[in-house]
């Protein structure tokens, strides 16, 4: 009796979990589940984008700072012939 009562709810459980899973399936494969993919798709690859400029382009500018500073273009000074900046009020 045990046997047989745990073999029916094992059918059961995997009856109830088959249902459940067509069920999803069924509502994915509709138009309606497969336009709310789509779009799902179409924003995390639009925050993806995003988040990938906005990256770049702090990395640009930062780099681009770091150039400026090196190279004396920021004019606070200039480099000499050896690249070591020196003050303008100091240039010969």
């Amino acid at each position: 009796m045990g046997r047989r009562l745990f073999w029916f709810a094992v059918g059961a459980g995997v009856t109830v979990w088959l249902v459940l899973k067509g069920r999803e399936y069924y509502e994915r494969f509709t138009p309606k589940g497969i336009t709310e993919q789509v779009e799902k798709t179409a924003h995390d690859a639009r925050g993806w984008v995003d988040d990938f400029l906005h990256t770049m382009t702090s990395a640009m500018d930062e780099r681009e700072h770091e150039l400026r500073e090196a190279l004396g273009l920021d004019g606070s000074s200039l480099p000499d012939q050896e690249g070591v900046p020196v003050q303008e009020s100091n240039r010969t």
